[in-house]
């Protein structure tokens, strides 16, 4: 890996790592849905320059109701049962549970779209992920909150199988632009008549901007970037890495417990989807309308999965983009 690469690898796993902190700080002072509607708005503000220039007019004219669908699934919902689930969630729990994403693909690809066996390291990637999360909804504290969480990740993944499907041929950072901006307005209505005035400190206004400035679009922006520097096999690693770093700033800057069953259930989470998203070997079970799912690697064919990019080579990888 290049000088580059490495610095880009480096910083997106940071802007993916540290959001889960930030929005525990942001609930110092905000409510659940007005941290979500402060992150998407400034996000959405950042991007859209960006993709204007990418033909987002045309895209919110022509496509606006598959945008409001994304926006919903793929940014209202996950990013807000996130900020809900954090009230009593650590915040690198809340990380390590949105890396089961890749679990809930996999479980798509078994009842929707083009239906295939599983390779018994598949089987074996979801029955340690499910496992982990049976730990890790037993830590102390946890409750609701963590199944709220993980509730978010099924929502990820359910958008990144929208994505692919209804926008395959659109640039991943306009996509991006277009469900951030719809969401925008509806979060800040909602926030206003639904949750009290907030209380605007220093340190909650840092965390707001950070969750949309940095970890949202300079997260996208960035990502970008890795996957042209150094390729989707190994941008693939930050799924993995991302939730480490979930942890470590959980533990070092807001002193949050790490028990020995966190410890396991995060290494059972991170092997199962590990296992999850190799490319498995199997046959079809029958013809069907063609979803992406984490086996699907047909030579000579590129899926772009907008949060996710499948490269159809014979060695391609999963990438991630939490958002």
């Amino acid at each position: 890996m290049s000088r580059r690469g490495l610095l880009l690898f480096m910083t997106v796993s940071v802007l993916w790592g540290v959001p889960y902190l930030l929005v525990s700080v942001a609930l110092e002072g905000l409510g659940p849905v007005s941290v979500t509607a402060g992150r998407v708005t400034l996000g959405a503000l950042v991007l859209l320059p960006m993709a204007w220039r990418r033909g987002l007019p045309r895209l919110l004219r022509e496509r606006w109701r598959p945008l409001l669908l994304l926006a919903a699934v793929e940014v209202a919902a996950p990013l807000t049962l996130i900020a809900v689930g954090e009230r009593t969630v650590p915040s690198g729990l809340a990380g390590v549970l949105i890396a089961t994403e890749p679990l809930f693909i996999l479980a798509l690809g078994l009842f929707w779209g083009k239906r295939r066996r599983l390779a018994r390291g598949a089987w074996a990637g979801a029955a340690l992920g499910f496992l982990g999360v049976v730990v890790l909804l037993g830590v102390a504290g946890t409750g609701t909150g963590a199944v709220l969480v993980w509730a978010a990740a099924a929502c990820y993944a359910v958008g990144a199988v929208l994505m692919h499907r209804l926008f395959p041929d659109v640039p991943p950072l306009t996509v991006a632009a277009g469900m951030l901006a719809p969401a925008a307005g509806p979060l800040l209505a909602v926030a206003a008549v639904t949750e009290p005035a907030p209380q605007v400190t220093a340190r909650v206004l840092v965390a707001v901007i950070g969750l949309g400035a940095a970890c949202t679009a300079g997260g996208f922006t960035a990502f970008f970037a890795l996957i042209g520097a150094v390729g989707p096999a190994c941008a693939a690693f930050i799924t993995y890495v991302a939730p480490v770093v979930a942890v470590t700033a959980g533990v070092l800057l807001r002193s949050e417990p790490v028990t020995a069953r966190t410890v396991a259930g995060t290494l059972l989470v991170l092997a199962g989807a590990a296992l999850a998203a190799r490319r498995p070997t199997a046959a079809p079970l029958r013809d069907a309308p063609d979803v992406p799912a984490l086996w699907d690697r047909r030579p000579g064919k590129e899926q772009n999965v907008g949060r996710r990019l499948v490269e159809g080579s014979h060695d391609a990888e999963v990438d991630v983009q939490p958002l």
